[in-house]
């Protein structure tokens, strides 16, 4: 049974009339007669009593109309959220987390995504930028975020720079280096420096062991901390310090990043949101294009800062 012999026993139920249902059906008055009795005897059920006069509907083809149109309607109802899915404005997005980090760009471009796509729920994975890089390979989130300089040329992946800054020390209000309005790398030798990420690939660490070979220092202690709140309550707690971009605004956690002294200009942070080249859902490219006129507009208010 197909759903066209649903609509047209449920047209000539209606219309109790072959030939008007015919008409409204677009289909000659025999085809519609055949496709009824196609049906009736694929269920083994009377539906229509008919003559050469009248049409009436039988017991049982009340009951079978009335889930017939439940059926159609469900169908109608399957059919047009799938297109909504195909639209982009209906399912789940899955974006990978990198925490505080992302308060600078990522609450109002998720606002803005739910108002605009109320339907689509945002789901949030938590997980290193490292991790997110295998996760979008394997299928497990949609979008994800990268961190360097060489991030955005990832084969197999598009990419929009998200956050641009400067590395700066990020130290504690306990630390003395605080109030300091540039702290070069050695003055903080002899404190523990952190690094985000336990695996040996991390582009923090390699970083920032390249800062301070850069600058003719090497860091006194190096201890690599998984997961960037971990990291932040370690510096916090004036258990070490940490180099992060200067953009990120950790005051309220009882963090200062303090600018780096130094002669040297390429102390430059980057992430990325990331996410498949290869025929990317229109979902992720609603929530990126949203990203996209976040940055122009940051970009726009910083030109105007600097006219």
């Amino acid at each position: 049974m197909e759903l066209r012999h649903l609509r047209y026993f449920v047209a000539v139920a209606e219309d109790l009339n072959f030939r008007k249902a015919a008409g409204r059906l677009h289909i000659s008055r025999p085809a519609l007669s055949k496709q009824i009795k196609d049906l009736e005897d694929e269920i083994s059920v009377k539906l229509l009593t008919r003559d050469t006069v009248s049409v009436a509907l039988t017991k049982a083809g009340e009951i079978f109309l009335a889930d017939a149109r439940e059926v159609l309607s469900q169908a109608g109802e399957a059919i047009s959220r799938a297109r909504e899915a195909q639209d982009g404005n209906l399912g789940s997005l899955r974006i990978g987390s990198v925490g505080v980090i992302a308060t600078d760009f990522l609450p109002g471009t998720l606002k803005l995504f739910q108002q605009t796509y109320p339907e689509v729920e945002v789901t949030f994975v938590e997980m290193l930028p490292p991790e997110q890089l295998d996760a979008l390979a394997a299928g497990k989130i949609d979008i994800g975020f990268a961190y360097g300089q060489n991030a955005g040329n990832i084969p197999g992946l598009d990419s929009l720079c998200v956050i641009q800054s400067t590395f700066g020390i990020a130290v504690s209000k306990l630390n003395a280096c605080n109030k300091c309005s540039g702290v070069p790398l050695s003055k903080i030798g002899s404190k523990t420096v952190l690094c985000l990420g336990t695996e040996p690939r991390s582009i923090h660490r390699q970083d920032t062991l390249r800062f301070f070979a850069s600058e003719g220092v090497k860091p006194h202690k190096l201890r690599q901390v998984e997961g960037f709140d971990s990291l932040v309550t370690l510096v916090a707690a004036d258990q070490g310090v940490a180099m992060l971009p200067e953009i990120l605004d950790l005051a309220n956690h009882g963090v200062t990043i303090v600018p780096l002294q130094s002669a040297k200009t390429d102390f430059e942070f980057r992430m990325w949101a990331v996410w498949q080249a290869n025929s990317p859902s229109l979902m992720v490219r609603h929530f990126v294009h949203l990203l996209e006129q976040r940055e122009n507009l940051a970009k726009g208010k910083t030109s105007l800062m600097s006219a």
